[in-house]
């Protein structure tokens, strides 16, 4: 990484640590070398990061899990008050279902979400800064662009409702606050919410990018390096 990309990288930071209270149980998804929860370490009372690329270890509150994001997350329902996904959507793809549903799972109710997600219009500019040598941008190939609406439809039909998006850096990303609710109906659409266990016992054919599905094969490698 080159010093432009900590830059970038702790810019997002900086936007996602107000919302880890005091006492929290953060899972880091695709936190890479943890460098996140680290920052907000004082205040946790547990950290996990989860990464391909993770060294498994722990080191005080914080223990790290190297694992694929395509696997199911080996932690009970609603262990956690925050998950985190920095820089780390835009690479999932196919997998983005299963693990929007694993989180909404492992999320206590009242529980947040949080995530970064740039624009498409970073790529391009991006590409540029490569060449100049200004950042290192080797994953910009994984990145598969959502729309904002698709995404916040996902989010709520998992039962994880929209409280805050704002963008930043120029507006060249999108800050996303969901929070997690009881299962019931979807109030933007009127849908009944799938639970968790539903979508899984579900056959794969009927499993949508509307529903929680617990299915995918697409791997995610770690976000603590992406610009």
């Amino acid at each position: 990484m080159r010093a432009f990309d900590y830059f970038l990288r702790d810019w997002r930071y900086r936007i996602a640590a107000p919302y880890i209270q005091k006492g929290s149980s953060v899972l880091d998804i695709g936190g890479y070398d943890g460098s996140f929860l680290q920052l907000v370490g004082d205040r946790i009372a547990r950290g996990v990061c989860i990464d391909p690329l993770a060294e498994e270890r722990s080191s005080g509150r914080i223990s790290f899990v190297r694992m694929r994001l395509t696997d199911a997350l080996p932690f009970p329902d609603s262990s956690f008050d925050v998950v985190t996904m920095l820089a780390v959507f835009e690479h999932l793809g196919a997998q983005r279902d299963a693990i929007v549903a694993e989180a909404a799972r492992i999320l206590r109710q009242g529980g947040l979400a949080v995530l970064t997600i740039p624009t498409p219009a970073v790529d391009s500019i991006l590409r540029v800064l490569e060449a100049v040598r200004i950042v290192d941008a080797d994953t910009l190939d994984e990145h598969q662009h959502a729309g904002m609406a698709e995404t916040i439809e996902l989010f709520a039909h998992c039962g994880l409702d929209l409280k805050r998006r704002a963008r930043f850096q120029l507006g060249l990303n999108n800050f996303f606050i969901f929070e997690k609710r009881g299962t019931g109906r979807d109030p933007a659409t009127g849908r009944d919410v799938v639970s968790i266990s539903e979508a899984a016992s579900l056959p794969t054919a009927r499993l949508s990018r509307r529903t929680c599905s617990l299915h995918g094969n697409r791997t995610s490698p770690g976000n603590g390096d992406r610009p």
